[in-house]
């Protein structure tokens, strides 16, 4: 019989993060039979030795690369065997329990529902709650957001969803860092596209999904406790362009290059906007962001960005996924 759950963790340089998990979750203790992958993306503080030393259970997958979020989740969804596949940041919390009244909520849903994808209600460490569903990224959105008109007049202005329904209910898309996906799906809707780096692959894959027919759901009744941003703060720049040229991507990838080029031209206006204020801020001491906003402009005003993320194929490479 194959695993009840595969716990898939993408790993890049957050070791003690990673080691803490991993004893929050020994495999003796699990409900059922599980499985628990860590894909490492080429890190350097240890990682890979420190599991394969603690852990010898779980299943190490070092890359000689780091390839990004989307990449590394293809790498476990290769291996995988589980019923359910569970993407569960480093910086997320969990024990056994809360897993196992996530995964058969989840299966009870989708007996009726149809339910692919599963995410949950999520808090920070201070209890407060976190967005963890979004409605889809539309063109529209983006302009008011460039003049903080999304932080006046939220409905419609912003890509984000209420999390204050007190049920299950049809989502767009969850949150990657708690990602729960029935496995079956991945028969009819292939991996992550590993041309996103970092940043809205969940939602990307989260389209695929509902066009394929499956339900994206949101369970609130079980809660995960997630940090958030960690593994990025050491390469704070790299990220802060990756969600940029992503948000792009995204746009190339269901909507073409018009609607694309209005929203580079509003993030362009956004980032512009913000430099001023932060190079302000600067003058007086206080401004520590006005050098990332000046990369972000010069990357939007790079030529034939759009043209070229529009022309690039698809590139979700996903090796092997079956039913055994």
């Amino acid at each position: 019989m194959p695993p009840r759950l595969s716990l898939v963790v993408v790993n890049w340089n957050t070791r003690e993060l990673l080691l803490t998990l991993l004893r929050r979750l020994p495999l003796d203790d699990a409900p059922w039979p599980a499985e628990i992958l860590v894909v490492d993306n080429d890190s350097q503080d240890g990682s890979v030795a420190a599991v394969a030393a603690e852990f010898p259970a779980v299943t190490t997958l070092p890359q000689s690369k780091n390839g990004g979020f989307a990449f590394g989740v293809n790498r476990g969804l290769e291996r995988a065997t589980g019923e359910w596949i569970l993407l569960f940041n480093t910086d997320a919390d969990a024990d056994w329990a809360s897993l196992a009244r996530f995964v058969e909520a989840a299966a009870a849903d989708a007996e009726t529902c149809n339910g692919a994808i599963y995410g949950p209600g999520i808090t920070d460490e201070l209890g407060a709650p976190q967005v963890s569903t979004w409605q889809r990224h539309l063109p529209r959105h983006y302009l008011p957001q460039a003049l903080f008109l999304d932080r006046l007049f939220r409905r419609g202005t912003a890509p984000r969803a209420e999390n204050d329904r007190p049920t299950a209910a049809d989502v767009d898309c969850v949150s990657g860092c708690v990602f729960l996906i029935r496995r079956a799906v991945l028969t009819d809707v292939d991996g992550f596209d590993e041309r996103f780096f970092m940043y809205f692959e969940e939602a990307d894959f989260c389209e695929r999904v509902r066009q394929a027919g499956y339900r994206v759901r949101w369970l609130p009744e079980t809660t995960f406790v997630h940090v958030g941003g960690l593994s990025a703060e050491g390469a704070a720049v790299r990220t802060f362009l990756a969600f940029r040229e992503s948000c792009l991507l995204y746009h190339a990838a269901w909507h073409g290059r018009l609607a694309t080029e209005w929203v580079r031209l509003c993030l362009l206006l956004s980032a512009t906007i913000r430099l001023v204020i932060w190079v302000g801020l600067a003058l007086v001491g206080r401004g520590r962001r006005a050098g990332l906003y000046a990369r972000a402009v010069g990357m939007l005003l790079r030529p034939g960005l759009v043209g070229r993320l529009c022309r690039e194929p698809r590139a979700t490479r996903l090796a092997r996924v079956t039913d055994d």
